[in-house]
């Protein structure tokens, strides 16, 4: 098998709540020699019960718990350091993914016929939707309705963490998250950098269940508070181009209008 760690961020989750620790279970036998990194940032960690069956599953497990919610940048960042001189490819997951169990086979045909190529990304459904990949056009992120699988041009392209494989090529040439990015922007951040040095990608003959409902809340609060992390994210992961900075402020400022007209609150607007 190949060698990869797979990482999973969890949160306010218990074992059985987890879609995607769930899925990993189901898909055991497949991935007994790959690495599974569970980073806990609930309150409370798991219960002893819990983390020995976790260790029974998973031969080679390791379990972090930081109930102080470390942001997705700085949690990427540490297992990035700790993995780098040993595993060939880092997969990100968040902890509610519904992941095949053909997922790990496919994946591993994959890198086997594209061997030089850094990003493999499988394909996000939410609600029957393509969620992921999508073109990302800076004022505006576009949902591809058929995508092709194989190598497919990188260009314009951006993607959701879960589910997202890179080699570790792209560590050991210098890539780190901005830390300043908190829970939002991370894969926006990701793919701008990687698409500027790789001109190709692998889409995966996969198809992940993927829940987004939390940003279809109806809490005003709630979607203001994306928003306004969105928003700050963008101003991070554009801040050294003045162009696209620019484009995406104004696109920012037309959002927190269109927001503020729909939603008929003025906390779209003010900071």
């Amino acid at each position: 098998m190949l060698n990869i760690t797979i990482l999973i961020c969890l949160y306010k989750k218990g074992v059985y709540e987890s879609n995607t620790i769930q899925s990993l279970i189901r898909s055991s036998k497949t991935i007994k020699d790959l690495k599974i990194y569970i980073w806990d940032n609930s309150p409370s960690e798991l219960d002893s019960e819990s983390l020995e069956f976790l260790s029974t599953v998973f031969e080679n497990m390791i379990y972090k718990h930081t109930p102080e919610n470390t942001v997705l940048s700085k949690v990427y960042n540490y297992v990035i350091e700790d993995e780098k001189a040993h595993s060939a490819y880092l997969a990100l997951f968040d902890d509610d993914s519904e992941i095949p169990i053909n997922y790990f086979e496919e994946l591993k045909k994959a890198i086997e016929l594209n061997p030089t190529i850094s990003l493999f990304l499988p394909q996000i459904y939410s609600n029957s939707v393509l969620v992921s990949p999508a073109k990302n056009y800076y004022i505006k992120t576009s949902l591809i309705k058929k995508i092709k699988t194989g190598i497919i041009s990188s260009n314009y392209m951006t993607a959701i963490n879960s589910g997202m494989v890179i080699s570790n090529r792209v560590f050991t040439a210098g890539f780190r998250y901005d830390e300043n990015l908190n829970f939002y922007g991370t894969d926006n951040f990701f793919m701008y950098t990687y698409i500027q040095k790789n001109p190709t990608l692998v889409i995966l003959n996969v198809k992940i269940c993927h829940d987004l409902s939390i940003n279809d809340s109806k809490n005003i609060d709630n979607k203001v508070r994306i928003f306004k992390e969105i928003k700050r994210a963008n101003f991070i992961i554009y801040s050294n181009n003045k162009w696209k900075k620019s484009i995406v402020f104004c696109n920012n400022f037309f959002v927190s209008i269109k927001l503020t007209l729909k939603y008929r609150s003025w906390k779209f607007i003010h900071d």
